[in-house]
């Protein structure tokens, strides 16, 4: 927001002095915080340092603007993730040290997991408290990995939850918690973040990839906490479930939709 700002040019001189009926006006255009600061009437006096301070303000406040868009594209995966595929994508794969869960080795981080992202998305930092930082290397819930937005819409999260919360068994895969259906009813509540209403499934699948199982699970759930409408993977891997989960509000579902599901099918455990 700016203000126009009215000050009277000093006639052949650097003193002080009152200005003349003949002096003419300079207008510029500040923003309305600094236009307080330098705000004066026309009893006011003007030297030349007070017009190269307007100058400075005005200059300042442009570069402020510029660089927070500057720094805003320079989030965006595209700008620094390698290409993946034909469609403008980019592949995200965690360094060994990336979270908790890594450094730890309760994910495996000789080989972790791995995903496809639009290149207008933007890494969101994940509270302390969600990460799982404070239990590792054994965490009893479930803890979120890493969080993208998109600037124009649609969220993914990676979840992952330790297997003891799902069956007492050990060395299983996906296919030995029961069918999509039955296992969903287990990691609904992880999905929407509240819990799941039976009347919110819309779709299930599956697919093996690379010796892994994944089912998929596409809902319609308008009290989730990311989005109404979500498309999930999900596996084991391990001792560990991975869901991962992108979502988006009604309005933006129409349009992210396809996108989303490519970034969902691309992941790998």
């Amino acid at each position: 927001m700016h203000a126009k700002l009215s000050l009277p040019r000093c006639c052949n001189t650097h003193r002080l002095q009152t200005p003349s009926r003949n002096c003419k006006h300079l207008v510029a255009a500040v923003p309305v915080h600094s236009a307080a600061i330098i705000n004066q009437s026309s009893e006011d006096f003007c030297t030349r340092r007070q017009l190269l301070h307007i100058a400075a303000l005005v200059g300042s406040s442009f570069l402020v603007a510029s660089g927070t868009a500057a720094a805003a594209a320079n989030n965006e995966v595209g700008s620094y993730l390698p290409a993946y595929g034909t469609d403008g994508f980019v592949l995200f794969v965690p360094s060994t040290s990336k979270t908790p869960a890594l450094r730890a080795g309760t994910v495996d981080n000789t080989s972790p997991y791995r995903f496809a992202l639009p290149p207008n998305f933007v890494e969101q930092k994940v509270a302390n408290i969600q990460s799982g930082n404070y239990c590792q290397p054994r965490c009893d819930e479930p803890w979120t990995e890493v969080v993208f937005e998109g600037t124009q819409g649609g969220r993914v999260e990676l979840i992952v939850s330790p297997l003891q919360k799902l069956t007492p068994r050990k060395n299983v895969k996906v296919e030995d918690l029961g069918t999509p259906d039955q296992l969903l009813e287990r990691v609904g509540n992880y999905i929407t973040g509240t819990y799941l209403d039976e009347d919110a499934l819309v779709a299930t699948g599956s697919r093996t990839q690379d010796g892994l199982t994944y089912y998929f699970y596409e809902l319609n759930a308008p009290y989730a906490k990311t989005g109404a409408h979500s498309y999930t993977a999900c596996t084991v891997k391990g001792d560990l479930a991975f869901l991962f989960v992108a979502s988006a509000s009604e309005k933006q579902w129409g349009k992210l939709e396809s996108r989303l599901r490519q970034v969902v099918e691309s992941f790998r455990a």
